[in-house]
């Protein structure tokens, strides 16, 4: 507007630079109206540019505004793909754990460490478990048998070296109390 007015400025020092030279009344009005038409031309490109400008930058905005909602979209997309990936992982690895960890090697005791895991228990105390609850009466026997092995622990290791000795089986005395206890 600044620029617009001293335009307007400049020309109307124009005029009346001419009204002192002796221009008529006429020729001084045909100059202020084509001044004026030019002031209005002036006007007219400088409003059609705002409003290219003002067509460009809704553009742009429309632009943000569906981009805005097509990454929302993605993001919804996005989000149900995790977890239907997180539930068929779910799915396949309570499927296929047990056959996973039967193809490994057997050094690896993936099985047992497995069980354990699921008892939260040792491995050797897991085990005692699961035997136990698998057959009571054999766990018990067993059980019987580690208690008269460790209370005759020498006499069965004299035993097991005449054994070596005479290269042949041999007959021993050992101790049994009341419930397997000496």
């Amino acid at each position: 507007m600044v620029q617009k007015i001293d335009a307007t400025l400049q020309r109307t020092d124009a005029l009346v630079a001419a009204a002192r030279d002796g221009a008529t009344p006429r020729h001084v009005v045909d100059r202020i109206v084509a001044a004026g038409g030019d002031a209005r031309a002036e006007d007219r490109r400088t409003i059609a540019t705002a409003a290219a400008e003002l067509k460009d930058a809704t553009r742009v905005l429309q632009g943000v505004t569906a981009s805005a909602r097509r990454g929302d979209e993605q993001n919804r997309w996005l989000m149900w793909t995790a977890i239907g990936g997180i539930v068929a992982g779910m799915v396949l690895w309570a499927a296929f754990a047990g056959v996973v960890a039967r193809a490994v090697p057997a050094s690896w005791q993936w099985p047992e460490k497995m069980a354990a895991r699921t008892l939260a228990m040792p491995m050797w105390e897991g085990g005692q478990r699961m035997m136990q609850a698998a057959s009571p009466s054999a766990f018990a026997a067993l059980a019987a048998g580690d208690r008269i092995v460790s209370a005759n622990r020498e006499a069965l290791e004299a035993c097991r070296k005449r054994a070596d000795r005479e290269r042949e089986a041999v007959r021993c005395t050992i101790n049994v109390g009341v419930d397997g206890r000496k």
